[in-house]
């Protein structure tokens, strides 16, 4: 099969900390509602075995952003921004002659809290894009912009007299869940946010990208990445979206803290957020068939990283657990056979050569991206990669579709089967000092 001669669109929905089995049609026994992202895994393909580069939020995107892997992507942790003269999929796609637009927490300027007003400034335009509406994520739209706005978000609730309304409910939560967060003291609040839909920080970034969609012509090739600031922690979503899990009881935690933390709640209130953005992905959706581009557009689902949402005691991301860097994906498309899955080994960055791909442009010989366009048009089954990369700071992690190695700089080799041992309850090093050092081996050799 082959795509059409025009160039394609692509539609990139990018939520921030969504865990892989948080999909209805991911098959795990887990009541979440998704309806409009089954419905894409429908009609094209899901892939299960998604990891990302890095499972922090700044390097995930840099990685995506330039093609490489985190030791390469030139943004080490949350507190860097991507250097603009980076070479970038979004950069190959605007010269080609792509309408290239961003809405939501795009985070590529990370340590610049300073967005725009309307959520554009010139290092957008440097990276790549021509158009934004970049926000702050969840947490810096609030510390940086209650007495006075620096992104589009906080201009918006400013302009309604509701930025302290929304600054106060967030500081009224306690504790703030850094990176890995684990404590005996660490109580979570799942409490509703007190906004409404009209005011709620996803609905305004789908609000943003569906104006996109609805102001464009249709004469020219688009490429539209949509940053969820959801389902990120603080977990808050509008109370009309936490009434439709009212009763409904999730699985709790895979060896939970010590904390005694109302999981349920907590669980509740994620699978609300998951809901509101999956709503917005079937508005979206709905307004490419007005436009008419549905034969001839690309719909991209995946997230940055992962939540651990209490399994191990812990929450977030930033650490090697499956819950943190193992990530969702599903691609519907021209060429591509409905309802089929996918289990080859598939990183984050890879997609940013799969889009330069379908756009039927060059993808550079120094990305480390590899494209899946024959998985997608070709042979799901065919072999993609005999191995995954993800790293943050002082550990790395090597995957080989069976056994994953955990290397950390002061803490003895974790090794784990992960096809006997999905939820990582069994470190196998000790027993297994062959496959240790072989994927060791391997892994010097990927990062010399």
């Amino acid at each position: 099969m082959s795509t059409t001669s025009k160039q394609p669109n692509f539609l990139f929905l990018f939520p921030d900390q969504w865990r892989w089995d948080w999909l209805a049609c991911a098959g795990y026994d887990i009541p979440v509602k998704t309806p409009n992202i089954d419905k894409l895994a429908a009609r094209g393909m899901r892939f299960t075995q998604c990891r990302t580069n890095s499972p922090v939020c700044a390097p995930a995107r840099a990685a995506l952003a330039t093609g490489m892997r985190y030791q390469n992507c030139g943004v080490p942790g949350n507190g860097f921004n991507l250097d603009t003269t980076r070479d970038t999929f979004f950069k190959h796609l605007r010269n080609s002659g792509y309408r290239v637009a961003a809405s939501g927490k795009t985070d590529l300027q990370k340590h610049g809290k300073w967005k725009g007003l309307d959520g554009w400034t010139t290092a957008m335009g440097q990276l790549g894009f021509t158009q934004a509406v970049n926000q702050a994520g969840k947490h810096d739209a609030v510390n940086a912009g209650t007495q006075s706005p620096v992104d589009p978000y906080m201009n918006h609730l400013h302009q309604h007299g509701l930025a302290q309304v929304h600054a106060d409910d967030y500081h009224r939560r306690g504790k703030i869940l850094r990176e890995g967060a684990i404590g005996p003291d660490l109580k979570i609040d799942a409490t509703p946010s007190p906004f409404d839909s009209d005011h709620h920080t996803d609905d305004f970034c789908g609000r943003a990208a569906r104006k996109f969609l609805q102001d464009w012509a249709v004469s020219e090739p688009w490429h539209l990445w949509v940053n969820f600031p959801g389902p990120h922690e603080p977990y808050d979503p509008t109370v009309a979206q936490l009434a439709v899990y009212d009763g409904v009881d999730f699985p709790l935690p895979v060896q939970p803290g010590p904390v005694d933390n109302d999981h349920q709640a907590i669980r509740r209130a994620y699978a609300a957020m998951i809901t509101g953005i999956d709503d917005w992905v079937g508005k979206l959706v709905a307004e490419i068939e007005r436009r008419g581009e549905m034969e001839n557009t690309y719909i991209i689902f995946t997230s940055d990283h992962g939540e651990m949402l209490g399994d191990h005691g812990r929450w977030n991301k930033a650490i090697a657990n499956e819950p943190s860097v193992h990530v969702p994906l599903v691609v519907a498309g021209p060429g591509i056979e409905a309802g089929t899955q996918c289990d080859a080994l598939v990183e984050l960055i890879d997609l940013a050569a799969t889009i330069t791909e379908l756009a039927q442009l060059q993808v550079p010989e120094e990305w480390e991206a590899r494209s899946i366009r024959k998985q997608l048009l070709e042979d799901p089954k065919a072999t993609h990669r005999d191995i995954q990369i993800s790293a943050l700071k002082d550990w790395k992690l090597i995957f080989d579709g069976q056994y994953k190695l955990v290397v950390t700089q002061e803490q003895p080799d974790q090794l784990y089967d992960l096809i006997a041992d999905e939820n990582e309850c069994t470190n196998l090093a000790e027993q297994l000092p062959d496959v240790v050092a072989k994927l060791k081996a391997r892994l010097e050799k990927e990062y010399a």
